[in-house]
C-alpha cells in the first residue's frame, strides 16, 4: 500500500510535514531486567520524508496512548465533530509467560499502529501521536539486538558438491601387491589402477580405486 493510500485524503497528506509517522513495524521484542522483568517492543518508524528509525515501547505505553485517545476523541467519551473511530488494542493480560505474551501481542499491535496512522490527518497531527512515535534521545542511543522481523526470508540451500572426474585425473599403477595398514590406506594388487585425487602432503596421495 502507498504512503497516500493510508490516510484518508491525498490532498490532506500532501500538506502534512515530512517528519509526520505514516508506517510503524514491530521489529523485534527485548527483554529489560531490573526490579521488575518485562518485555519492549522495537518498532521500526517511516515517515512521510522517507526516513526511519527505531523507538522502543513497552505495551503500557501503547495503553496510555489509547486511554488519553479514548479521552479525546471517541464518540463515548466526546460526542461531536472531531471524533473518530479508533482500532481496538488487545487488552491487557495478568498472568502468563511473559514472552510468550509479548510474542503473541506482536499482529495486533502491528494492526493497531497501522489503523492508527490510517486516522484523519488532524488525528495524526495530535501531539499525543506524535510524541508516541518520536524518536527520543534515549531510543537513538539503543544498540538493537537482532530486529529478526526485518530481517528478509531465507529458505535453505543444498550445498551441491561437484562430482570427481576420475578419468580426468592423474592416474598410478601398482606395481605389487600391498595391504594398508588401516582404513586410511588402499589395498591394492599388482595392476590395479590408482585414480589420484589430492596430495595430502610431501608424503602422501589422496587416491581412489575404480571397482
Amino acid at each position: 500500500m502507498s504512503l497516500p493510500q493510508q490516510l484518508r485524503d491525498e490532498s490532506d497528506f500532501d500538506q502534512l510535514p515530512g517528519n509526520i509517522p505514516v508506517t510503524a513495524t514491530i521489529a523485534d521484542i527485548e527483554e529489560k531486567k531490573g526490579f521488575i522483568d518485562y518485555f519492549r517492543f522495537v518498532i521500526e518508524v517511516k515517515t512521510k520524508g522517507n526516513s526511519k528509525y527505531l523507538i522502543y515501547r513497552r505495551y503500557r505505553q501503547f495503553f496510555t496512548l489509547h486511554q488519553s485517545l479514548e479521552l479525546k476523541y471517541s464518540v463515548e467519551a466526546q460526542p461531536g465533530y472531531y471524533t473518530c473511530q479508533l482500532p481496538v488494542l488487545p487488552g491487557k493480560v495478568f498472568m502468563g509467560n511473559k514472552k510468550e505474551i509479548a510474542e503473541s501481542r506482536i499482529p495486533e499491535l502491528n494492526n493497531y499502529m497501522k489503523r492508527l496512522l490510517c486516522l484523519p490527518t488532524w488525528v495524526l497531527l495530535d501531539d499525543l501521536i506524535r510524541m508516541f512515535f518520536y524518536q527520543t534521545e534515549t531510543d537513538s542511543q539503543q544498540v538493537p539486538r537482532a530486529l529478526r522481523r526485518l530481517r528478509p526470508p531465507t529458505r535453505k540451500v543444498k550445498t551441491v558438491k561437484p562430482k570427481t572426474d576420475l578419468f580426468s585425473s592423474p592416474r598410478a599403477e601398482a606395481v605389487f601387491d600391498f595391504s594398508g595398514s588401516g582404513r586410511l590406506e588402499l589395498n591394492l594388487k599388482a595392476g590395479d589402477v590408482i585414480f589420484l585425487l589430492r596430495r595430502v602432503n610431501v608424503d602422501w596421495l589422496e587416491g581412489t580405486v575404480r571397482d
